[in-house]
């Protein structure tokens, strides 16, 4: 499976940012229904409930995807720097490093469950886009028989040049019908376009 980003300089910005603005859209749209469901009655109370929400809690869940992004690109090039390679084994193992490291200060036991919850997802999120690969390579190459057969296929006699071998086949047995004799006596051969112009005016 190849991969298509950006260098490995540029994609701990790019993933951060983009881990950055993933949070923040789904984080506001998360506390802001949470903090409008927890308000007291009313529509403007709830109004206002979502939106403190939204300030108070949506910061911390934007800023939270962007370190995950960043410290997952930094593991993930420096691996592609020692392996000089890019693969699903890559994406794997920055998993359960990133969540090693982020839950280092929480104790060693926190740290393993976090390298071992990174691992599994990261192990799922490659296996289906895998699986999902392998499933439209397997579609392509059912459907492109298909496509071949549904062609027209070029008809297998075609008109022939003049002076060609298949042309002097036919000589001979126009030279048996009376009538092509008595019309065309003395003239030199003839290519099968003109046969058929014959028989036509014939």
């Amino acid at each position: 499976m190849k991969y298509f980003r950006q260098p490995c300089p540029i994609r701990i910005v790019e993933d951060a940012g983009g881990a950055f603005m993933m949070g923040t859209i789904g984080g506001s749209l998360f506390q802001f229904l949470k903090g409008f469901r927890d308000a007291p009655t009313g529509i403007r109370r709830g109004l206002y409930g979502g939106l403190d929400s939204v300030k108070l809690r949506t910061p911390v869940i934007a800023g939270s995807f962007a370190v995950w992004a960043a410290t997952f690109s930094t593991v993930d090039c420096t691996m592609i720097h020692y392996r000089q390679r890019e693969d699903a084994w890559n994406s794997i193992v920055c998993g359960a490093a990133t969540g090693g490291i982020l839950s280092a200060r929480q104790g060693i036991r926190q740290m393993a469950n976090g390298a071992l919850i990174g691992c599994l997802v990261l192990a799922m999120v490659e296996g289906a886009s895998a699986a999902v690969a392998t499933i439209s390579a397997a579609e392509h190459q059912s459907i492109a028989p298909g496509e071949a057969q549904g062609k027209q296929q070029r008809p297998q006699w075609d008109v022939l040049q003049d002076g060609s071998k298949k042309d002097s086949e036919f000589e001979p047995v126009m030279d048996k019908c009376p009538s092509f004799k008595s019309c065309h006596m003395g003239t030199g051969p003839h290519s099968l376009s003109d046969l058929v112009k014959m028989a036509n005016v014939v």
